[in-house]
């Protein structure tokens, strides 16, 4: 059983490589305004708008040397992807000692970048990230680390998932405070914070558009379609799930129940809306392939008859030929000829014969295995290909063919056809094959035509050695 290589597709590819760049640019560009915020003391610059929880100055310190370790890992030169894997490291090594601060309620100083207050209530520096955020760092930073080690795929493909559920719990989070309730798990993250780390996840997936997660989606396949369609959009659907469920029964005043039973509602809508995106796009796809079946068709398709053409015929034929050689699989050819065919043209005209070369279409693919072919050779010539099939098979088929065509009830008068059948041999080239053919069809027409004759059986494998 042959198997099927996987291919991607080169053009999805390099797009999610740009993509991969275009979010380390995106993320570094974003934080470094962030980080001009706190120097400068703009509030404004450290939010998405006023009134917003700020992103602390640990995380975007956090957040620049992952865009730029996910800069360099793309670069060719070894010693700057070394480099990024350093940038990794600090990243992580950010997120662990303020997960250390938060288990054992201690302040190792790294929180006091740009000093200030502590927050009222909180006993936090403002330079102290989220927990969520912290673990976000460490497993971003793990990230980074892992990207060129092939064997820990699992193992940063864990880390991914694990990014994207703390990344989209945090929207998912931000959605429910904006509908109108502030005491959610992942209340205290900033929601470009959230949009950072679900970026910055994306665009390490990103940076091996060939491996583990992202393998599928730049597939020239079906299903790397729909990967690129759809899981974006099924992301984004539990924070936009969470956003409607809270605003129907906190702002609008619903009962619980009938929130619940509208939430499904929509619930169902969004997900029969994606299963009819998909189905389009199924059906966009599926006419494709049919109409490139087609026109693959239609190149080694002879029109008037339907049968295959003199290029399909040829590449059959080498095909046979070289199985010939390489398993001494033997095969036989037959050629035909229809009668007086020019004489009937210009007794009853073109499209008269045109009909009789339709119809000897028919009657040939009628006559024939699935296995076999018949191919139009040119003019009124025609040639059947019959593999697994000695001569006295192929006169078995002859004698079919003349039976069909001595049996049809032909319109303006009978019409004959003659044959010469021919069994392939050893170091037979297509040449030497539709020779023998050829001089076994010529007999045949001067024997008395409405007949078929066998050329003489050469040996079909090589001769031993003595």
């Amino acid at each position: 059983m042959s198997t099927v290589l996987f291919h991607h597709d080169l053009g999805v590819v390099q797009g999610f490589l740009r993509f991969s760049r275009a979010v380390a640019l995106l993320i570094c560009a974003v934080a470094l305004v962030v980080l001009a915020g706190w120097w400068c003391k703009r509030p404004l610059l450290t939010t998405m708008w006023p009134g917003q929880t700020a992103m602390t100055a640990n995380a975007a310190v956090g957040f620049v040397l992952s865009g730029s370790s996910l800069l360099l890992s793309q670069h060719s030169s070894p010693r700057r992807s070394s480099f990024g894997r350093w940038l990794s490291l600090a990243v992580l090594a950010i997120g662990a000692v303020t997960l250390v601060e938060y288990l054992w309620m201690t302040d190792l100083g790294i929180d006091h970048m740009f000093g200030g207050p502590r927050t009222h209530g909180s006993g936090r520096w403002p330079g102290r990230m989220g927990e969520p955020v912290a673990a976000g760092l460490v497993l971003l930073g793990g990230l980074g680390l892992l990207l060129p080690v092939r064997r820990w795929l699992y193992l940063r493909e864990g880390l991914a998932m694990g990014l994207l559920a703390i990344a989209m719990s945090g929207l998912a989070s931000y959605s429910i405070a904006l509908a109108g309730r502030n005491d959610m798990l992942f209340g205290r993250m900033p929601i470009h914070t959230a949009l950072l780390l679900l970026l910055a996840t994306l665009g390490w997936l990103s940076a091996t558009p060939t491996l583990g997660l992202t393998r599928l989606a730049t597939a020239d396949t079906l299903g790397g379609v729909l990967a690129r369609r759809l899981l974006l959009p099924a992301l984004l659907l539990p924070a936009v799930f969470a956003f409607v469920f809270q605003l129907l029964q906190s702002r609008l005043g619903l009962p619980e129940t009938l929130a619940f039973v509208l939430m499904a509602l929509f619930s169902g809508g969004a997900v029969a809306g994606l299963v009819w995106w998909a189905a389009n796009l199924f059906d966009k796809l599926e006419r494709q392939r049919r109409e490139s079946i087609l026109l693959r068709n239609d190149a080694g398709t002879d029109i008037l008859t339907g049968l295959a053409n003199r290029r399909a015929l040829d590449e059959v034929l080498a095909c046979l030929l070289r199985s010939q050689r390489e398993h001494d699989r033997m095969f036989s050819l037959l050629m035909l000829d229809l009668d007086c065919f020019k004489t009937f043209n210009d007794d009853f005209g073109h499209l008269a014969g045109d009909q009789v070369l339709r119809v000897t279409g028919h009657l040939l693919r009628a006559a024939l295995r699935p296995a076999d072919m018949a191919a139009r050779y040119g003019g009124e010539e025609f040639v059947l290909l019959l593999p697994e099939t000695d001569v006295a098979g192929g006169r078995e088929v002859a004698a079919r063919v003349l039976d069909a065509f001595r049996g049809f009830a032909w319109p303006y008068r009978a019409v004959t056809v003659s044959i010469g059948v021919a069994q392939s041999a050893f170091g037979d080239g297509a040449e030497d094959l539709i020779r023998r053919v050829d001089a076994a069809l010529y007999d045949a027409k001067h024997a008395g035509r409405d007949q078929a004759v066998a050329a003489v059986a050469l040996p079909t494998v090589a001769p031993s050695k003595t």
